[in-house]
């Protein structure tokens, strides 16, 4: 094999350093000799005055030469793979997809074993990673690991419930690679490619470069899956009957017929029956109702049973709800109705109502607001005093619940200002308009879907302001197409804008069965809510938001065998990182046993679904392809082959090393023998 020092241009570069010394030795050999003219008149001493110079030190010049013949022979030394150099042929890095999804057939597990097996049977010429696909994507063992170590971090792995994109999985792989020794690059992916992980990042741009990607091909294009998704639960009161009304989704996909659907809340099963899913939509909305105690924590779990189902770990959900806190409504309205809705023969528990003297605006608007939602018809936006009161429960991000039962130009110009614009008022004929659409999947109308509450179809309105909305939401609207409830959206706090009045003249609604409930409801929203959501996804990063008042150095995430994490409070707020696993934990502050908040963690309803794709987009638009005139050529190929074996070649690192010692000792020698000569030179 060719050295690298037998290159021509270093032997011509030798040959240009040998010939001025050769030609000097060569003339010291001239016998006829002329001297210069300018050392004519210099005394000639063919004989030295001293004797010639003789080695004083043998162990330092030996030190020295070692040193220098070390340098000499580290910077000539050719590169050659011989008997001391393992080259690596190939570094690759699997991608071990560890969510929800590829738990179906057990397909976690055997992707796992493979990965242990070709760790076991891998050469020395072969460097091998693990990436953990989870929530967050994670190294398990990098290429320097110890193989039998990579061995059992890889065998400890355990399902999980997460759902991590594949992207970051990806790009991580390429960054190891990146860093790698070997001359072939490889990823090998053991997930189950799901349809809807590929096509989330389909658009990234090309980020692999000179890496082999191996796609383990899906057993089938779908799977049967029963799941159950989005549980969601409100407590709505009914007379004096404190309700909870459940809802959640139940997915089915494949030959199932049935499906066992199982409620449990605080303990108590609360339905167990059977659901006939045969010609049914894939998504089934499912409702329940039951009487709960509205001063305690409400936690419970749906369970769905059936077959065939591939994938179990998605079959249970969990939810939970607080319990009631009795909230603070000021009333400034004349509304029979309303007064009577919200008096503490009906409202007690829930709201308590305190009625505002007109006569005394001006003082109330300078106070501060001590109510969490002031509700008023906007004959009082007439006064300064009205709008100021108004705006201040707004910029507090207090609730507002505008009932717009009359309109001037004062009106007008401030309905202007909460981004509205009023086109004249409306007196409807022949029996008035109906409700026509709600957004029923809004907090304050999703309850409606069940008919116990009333049919919202049935409400008239008789009189009300056409109104455009420029900055809120159109929550209802008449059979005209007329907006006729809305949801501001520019300011902190929440408004909600009826274009007509809650009174016989304007609506029926005072008088419908839904009234209570919509009240209720609708000043629950309007309501400062806490920030902090109550349902994550497993392994979920959350960010907890204390109340101002307390003071609180940590909060702690406690489950069903203990203490979960533990989180350091900064500036009334703390980092969570929640539970891999599924279910309800508490939430206290420091070692306190009072229970302030409960989470539940529950899959991604997007880990249900089980279809899947063999040749994804996305890999082919990841890749990047260089055109051939862009192409390395092979002189750069072996310049970069040669920097990776460089790194392998162990003699050449002795001989640096080598060089090191050689120097240290002849610097601490000198110094040494330095010393010792001092005293003899003071001495004479």
């Amino acid at each position: 094999m060719p050295l690298a020092f037998l290159n021509p241009w270093l032997w011509l570069g030798a040959l240009a350093v040998a010939a001025p010394i050769w030609l000097h030795l060569r003339r010291r050999q001239e016998t006829n000799l002329q001297p210069f003219s300018a050392v004519r008149f210099l005394e000639d001493q063919p004989q030295p005055r001293r004797g010639p110079w003789r080695l004083r030190d043998a162990l330092l010049f030996a030190l020295r030469a070692l040193a220098l013949l070390l340098i000499a022979a580290a910077f000539a030394w050719p590169y050659l793979r011989g008997a001391n150099t393992a080259p690596v042929k190939e570094s690759r890095v699997y991608i071990l997809d560890n969510t929800l999804s590829h738990q179906a057939n057990g397909g976690f597990e055997h992707d796992r074993d493979r990965v242990l097996s070709e760790l076991g049977k891998a050469g020395l010429d072969i460097q091998a990673a693990v990436v953990e696909l989870t929530s967050t994507p994670r190294v398990v063992t990098a290429f320097g690991d110890d193989r039998q170590r990579a061995q059992q971090k890889v065998k400890a792995l355990e399902s999980s419930f997460e759902r991590g994109p594949y992207l970051a999985a990806f790009r991580m792989a390429n960054a190891l690679l990146g860093n790698s020794l070997g001359e072939k690059k490889r990823i090998i992916f053991l997930g189950d490619s799901q349809e809807n992980q590929w096509t989330e990042n389909v658009n990234t741009p090309p980020f692999l470069r000179d890496v082999d990607v191996e796609l383990s091909p899906p057993a089938a294009t779908r799977l049967p899956n029963l799941s159950l998704a989005e549980p969601r639960v409100q407590r709505i009161f009914l007379g004096d009957k404190s309700l909870i009304n459940f809802t959640v989704k139940l997915g089915h996909t494949g030959e199932a017929t049935t499906a066992g659907i199982i409620l449990r809340a605080n303990g108590q099963v609360i339905l167990n029956r059977d659901v006939d899913v045969e010609k049914q939509p894939q998504t089934i909305l499912l409702q329940a109702q039951w009487e709960a105690d509205p001063g305690a924590w409400l936690r419970g779990d749906a369970a769905v049973t059936g077959a065939p189902d591939a994938l179990e770990g998605d079959n249970r959900v969990f939810f939970s709800l607080p319990p009631v806190v009795e909230g603070k409504v000021a009333l400034l309205a004349q509304s029979p109705y309303l007064r009577l809705a919200l008096s503490p023969e009906v409202m007690r528990g829930q709201w308590a109502a305190r009625l505002v003297d007109p006569t005394r605006l001006e003082a109330e608007a300078a106070a501060n607001p001590d109510s969490d939602v002031l509700c008023l018809e906007s004959t009082y936006l007439q006064s300064t005093e009205g709008r100021k009161l108004l705006w201040r429960y707004l910029a507090d991000g207090r609730g507002v619940l505008l009932l717009v039962n009359r309109l001037t130009p004062a009106i007008k110009e401030c309905l202007h200002e909460l981004g509205f614009e009023a086109e004249g008022t409306l007196t409807c004929k022949q029996g008035g308009e109906r409700f026509q659409f709600v957004f029923s999947n809004h907090p304050i109308f999703h309850p409606f879907l069940s008919a116990d509450y009333g049919n919202l179809m049935d409400i008239k309105v008789f009189r009300y302001v056409q109104l455009k909305a420029t900055q809120a939401l159109p929550l209802v609207f008449s059979e005209n197409g007329a907006g006729l409830f809305f949801q501001g959206t520019r300011e902190k706090g929440k408004l909600f804008v009826a274009a007509f009045g809650l009174d016989r003249e304007h609506s029926s609604w005072p008088v419908h069965p839904s009234f209570i409930p919509f009240l209720d409801l609708a000043l629950q929203t309007a309501r400062a809510e806490d920030p902090t959501p109550t349902s994550f996804e497993p392994g979920e990063a959350g960010l907890v938001h204390l109340p101002a008042a307390a003071k609180v150095r940590e909060v702690v995430l406690r489950g069903e065998t203990g203490e979960m994490a533990r989180a350091p409070v900064d500036q009334g707020r703390a980092e969570l990182r929640m539970p891999r696993l599924p279910g309800l934990y508490d939430l206290t502050f420091e070692d306190s046993n009072h229970v302030e908040k409960v989470f539940s963690i529950n899959p991604s309803p997007k880990e249900s679904q089980l279809v899947y794709v063999d040749s994804p987009e996305a890999m082919r638009i990841w890749r990047l392809n260089q055109p051939a005139a862009g192409r390395s050529s092979p002189a750069p190929e072996r310049a970069r082959l040669s920097r990776t074996a460089i790194l392998q070649q162990r003699l050449w690192w002795w001989m640096l090393l080598g060089v090191l010692g050689a120097l240290l000792l002849e610097t601490a020698l000198a110094e040494w023998k330095g010393r010792q000569a001092k005293p003899s030179e003071a001495h004479l």
